[in-house]
């Protein structure tokens, strides 16, 4: 074997050992965003089983410590998860869906100082990012009265729970479906959830209820009425996802 075929070879063997190691991972990556869309859907049960093996093929993901962040059911751990993204993975791209979520927080719990300094690094660092193209933030930053913290109404709202009877990325469809439930007679509404960046969802939520068991009471009827599958969802007073 020649010098020159036995470099050729190497070349190609490395060439598809790299090609590989960039498929295998992006493989992984559009798992991350299947798992994000899952949860801005409601789905969070059904994602927090399989983080746990997705580490181990990409540990030190900014994805999954994302997604973690998500799922989170203590502020803290939220919190913190989304301070290391845009701390340690400013290039990332889910460096600018973690400064975005910051900001609903500190916005969602009236540090409006805290909420402030993640805009003004978001719309400095990620101009081009959807969260600042699309007026997803600034339609709620813009009005002054949302910065006001109500404890009160804070804690309430962490106790409230509805139940999630659709899911739509053309806001349209939720207005027909909120429309159909109201003139049942339940009250809906709609949610607007921004989670990975690209596809705002709409989700209709159905009812306030104290706990999960009342609003599985109002899954099943509406189940049962309108054959249609539902999630419950929890009315937040610390977060917007």
């Amino acid at each position: 074997m020649t010098k020159k075929l036995l470099n050729s070879l190497i070349t190609i063997s490395i060439f598809i050992v790299f090609y590989h190691g960039i498929s295998i991972a992006q493989v992984y990556e559009r798992k991350i965003f299947e798992y994000v869309r899952l949860i801005s859907e409601g789905q969070s049960e059904a994602v927090a089983p399989k983080i746990s093996d997705l580490k181990k093929k990409i540990p030190r993901s900014a994805g999954i410590i994302y997604i973690e962040g998500l799922i989170a059911t203590d502020e803290d751990e939220s919190i913190r998860c989304f301070s290391i993204i845009a701390d340690s993975f400013p290039r990332s791209e889910w460096a600018d869906d973690a400064l975005a979520r910051l900001f609903e927080y500190h916005f969602h719990v009236g540090t409006s100082t805290e909420a402030e300094a993640s805009f003004q690094k978001l719309y400095s660092k990620y101009p081009s990012s959807p969260y600042i193209t699309t007026g997803y933030i600034q339609q709620e930053r813009l009005e002054p009265k949302n910065y006001t913290f109500n404890e009160e109404k804070s804690q309430i709202l962490g106790q409230e729970f509805a139940v999630q009877v659709g899911a739509f990325s053309i806001r349209e469809n939720a207005e027909k479906l909120r429309a159909k439930f109201s003139a049942d007679g339940y009250q809906a509404d709609i949610y607007e959830n921004l989670l990975d960046g690209k596809n705002l969802l709409y989700l209709v939520w159905i009812g306030s209820f104290k706990n999960p068991e009342h609003a599985h009471k109002t899954l099943l009827e509406i189940k049962a009425k309108y054959n249609i599958e539902c999630v419950i969802r929890q009315r937040s007073g610390w977060k917007k996802w």
